[in-house]
């Protein structure tokens, strides 16, 4: 009986280490199975992120040959100053105000303002120029529907982010351009919408992948560069400002905003 027994109790635990062996066995299969589909997905995502910027580039290669500005993206600037808390409903009222060009800084809203470009949140992503001052208006609206129902506490969890977005034009396109307004001498760059949309999808695009390329931005705050890796963070709202250019070292740059929520 004894050696029965002890038959028994072998058989029955070559069984479960069998069973074991089995699980584990599929268990690493099924894992190897996930890292194959990961790098598969994140393969397929680089042939359609590179497919969407030529597509982009091409979009703006068509629009410059049909007589719109001779201008193409040229990189994204970040510096210490690019963050920065928004600890208030009114601090951020302020900021949108900025943005849209109404109340305040209604003086900002020139001939140039139709060319800014700001999105739209909610299900699906979108984003346009305003097409009046009204629409600004009805806009900017919209936008403060949007932030409510993300229910910020401006307790330290809101950030903007102004980042330059660089823009790359020859010399002789912006001698070609010159001219006088009000007795000022001046450079008038004109845009066609798809050629606005083109450039703030590359801002955009870049802005997601900033991360791959430089790890983290020296002199920030562990938040900021949080921010900056878009680590558990919603995006509130967006806009590309391209109404009032600047340069930087003989750059030329426009400016694109972001405002974010940390999670």
């Amino acid at each position: 009986m004894i050696g029965v027994g002890s038959a028994l109790v072998s058989l029955f635990l070559v069984f479960v280490c069998y069973s074991l062996t089995l699980t584990a066995k599929r268990a690493d299969e099924n894992l190897l199975m996930i890292c194959e589909k990961n790098q598969k997905n994140e393969k397929e995502r680089g042939k359609r992120e590179m497919e969407s910027q030529r597509d982009i580039l091409r979009v703006i290669e068509k629009e410059i040959k049909k007589g719109s500005a001779s201008v193409a993206f040229a990189g994204l600037g970040f510096s210490e100053e690019c963050y920065h808390l928004v600890d208030s409903q009114a601090k951020m009222n302020q900021l949108l105000d900025y943005f849209f060009r109404n109340e305040e800084y209604a003086v900002l809203a020139d001939r140039q303002v139709k060319s800014n470009i700001y999105a739209e949140m909610g299900k699906r992503l979108n984003f346009r120029s305003a097409r009046s001052d009204r629409d600004r208006k009805n806009m900017e609206v919209a936008a403060k529907q949007w932030i409510k129902k993300k229910h910020p506490t401006f307790d330290g969890d809101v950030y903007v982010e102004n980042i330059r977005c660089f823009l790359d034009i020859s010399q002789e396109e912006l001698e070609k351009r010159k001219c006088t307004v009000n007795e000022q001498d001046t450079t008038v760059l004109i845009f066609s919408q798809k050629h606005l949309e083109a450039l703030y999808l590359q801002c955009l695009m870049h802005r997601r992948n900033a991360m791959q390329e430089v790890p983290e931005l020296k002199g920030l705050s562990e938040t900021c560069n949080r921010i900056y890796r878009l680590q558990d963070v919603d995006v509130l709202f967006q806009c590309l400002l391209m109404d009032q250019m600047d340069w930087e070292e003989e750059k030329l740059y426009v400016q694109f905003s972001t405002i974010y929520i940390i999670k």
